[in-house]
């Protein structure tokens, strides 16, 4: 429950300050967020300036890299990363990415160290991890006294020169090799009453088929679990179920349109009148549907041939999602769909918010998609989808506040 509350008061945080991004990044980049805490006192040290120097040597091996990438704006592109991550990697230290959606180079210099963990053996190690900026968090590890100690630096660039940076020194207060889903969390321990950014770091160490990465960027990461029910409720082409098509026309109609959706939302809800061509084209893109049958699903109104949308507010927004989907199999069926099997992965080793699932996708002729249903699979505990909030509907919202429009 604390760290529930904690996350709340961040999110609403996010939320006045104007924040676009989808939840706090809670891998490499939260040691950065903190650093006021940081203790700086030894970066003058030898060692200290010693791992700084490095650093720096390491980011300017693929200084021609970085400095292309950011003409092109490419720098957040995996096959950019993937270069740093490859020129990283010559060092033979650990290198993967902060989104971990290329495999880890020199996964087996991970597993020889949580092998030391185990056994209370001395050891140290270094894990990379890299940013979509082009630059990289470094992971001093060593084994001491029955725990892990843990040191931060970043590489970030100014001027087209890599600088570095200490962040930050702990014990670890969770040293995890999760051996079923491949991951390694690490977390540092914070005092009573804090109340800033939960700070774990999770890493997938084992491998991922590139094949069913693909099928995950392509098909499961465009929609998520953040801002639509998609994939959180059962679902099909016969019974649609709880399926919120208000949530798909949100997150789907920059694909359908090339822009931003017009309609804005606020802390206050606001209600438009979309016209039935424009809605139904864009749920029409992911979802086989009749009109008829959609507008049973939804608020249509028949005088304007249109569909009253009410955007979220503060009321419904939602809360930090910090679980993202893998794909870990699928299978072509006979009537030409694929089945994919979906895991979901806690960024915060959080096994309430975990889940399977199995998604059926529909291949167009024109390359482009539709998902044809979802089945939540049988899980061994109860799955709490705390972070999703159901939408008001018009009457809701009316009966609380009164009617808002535009």
């Amino acid at each position: 429950m604390k760290k529930k509350v904690i996350v709340l008061v961040i999110w609403m945080l996010f939320l006045m300050s104007g924040c676009t991004s989808e939840t706090a990044d809670h891998s490499a980049d939260n040691s950065a967020m903190d650093n006021e805490e940081s203790d700086l006192s030894d970066s003058g040290s030898g060692a200290a300036a010693d791992i700084m120097d490095e650093s720096e040597q390491l980011a300017e091996e693929y200084g021609e890299v970085y400095r292309a990438a950011l003409k092109d704006g490419a720098l957040a592109q995996l096959d950019t990363i993937r270069e740093i991550m490859e020129s990283l990697g010559v060092s033979g230290y650990a290198v993967v990415d902060n989104e971990n959606q290329i495999n880890m180079i020199h996964p087996e210099v991970i597993r020889e160290f949580d092998d030391s963990v185990k056994s209370g053996q001395s050891a140290e190690t270094t894990l990379l991890i890299v940013t979509d900026d082009g630059g990289f968090v470094r992971y001093d590890l060593t084994v001491s006294d029955g725990g892990v100690q843990v040191g931060t630096s970043r590489i970030s660039w100014e001027n087209g020169v890599p600088q570095a940076e200490k962040l930050d020194s702990y014990e670890a207060y969770t040293w995890k090799m999760d051996e079923e889903n491949g991951y390694l969390y690490i977390e540092k321990e914070q005092p009573a009453g804090y109340d800033g950014p939960i700070e774990y770091t999770a890493v997938r160490v084992e491998p991922l088929d590139e094949e069913l990465r693909e099928l995950n960027r392509k098909y499961i990461l465009p929609a998520g679990y953040r801002r639509t029910n998609l994939f959180l409720t059962d679902w099909d082409e016969t019974d649609y179920g709880e399926l919120d098509f208000y949530d798909l026309f949100e997150e789907f109609y920059f694909s359908e349109y090339g822009k931003e959706i017009p309609y804005k939302s606020d802390f206050d809800k606001l209600t438009y009148e979309v016209p039935a061509e424009e809605f139904e084209t864009v749920i029409g893109q992911v979802i086989e549907i009749e009109p008829e049958k959609l507008r049973a699903y939804t608020v249509y109104d028949s005088s304007s041939s249109s569909y009253v949308y009410t955007t979220r507010c503060r009321e419904d927004w939602g809360h930090p999602c910090f679980v993202k989907p893998e794909v870990i199999g699928y299978e072509k069926l006979d009537d030409g769909t694929i089945r994919l099997k979906v895991s979901s992965v806690s960024q915060e080793d959080d096994p309430e918010h975990t889940f399977s699932h199995e998604v059926v996708i529909r291949l167009l002729a024109d390359g482009g998609y539709q998902y044809v249903s979802n089945h939540i699979l049988t899980v061994d505990h109860e799955t709490d989808f705390d972070w999703y909030s159901r939408r008001l509907t018009v009457q809701q919202w009316e009966e609380k506040y009164g009617f808002s429009d535009e």
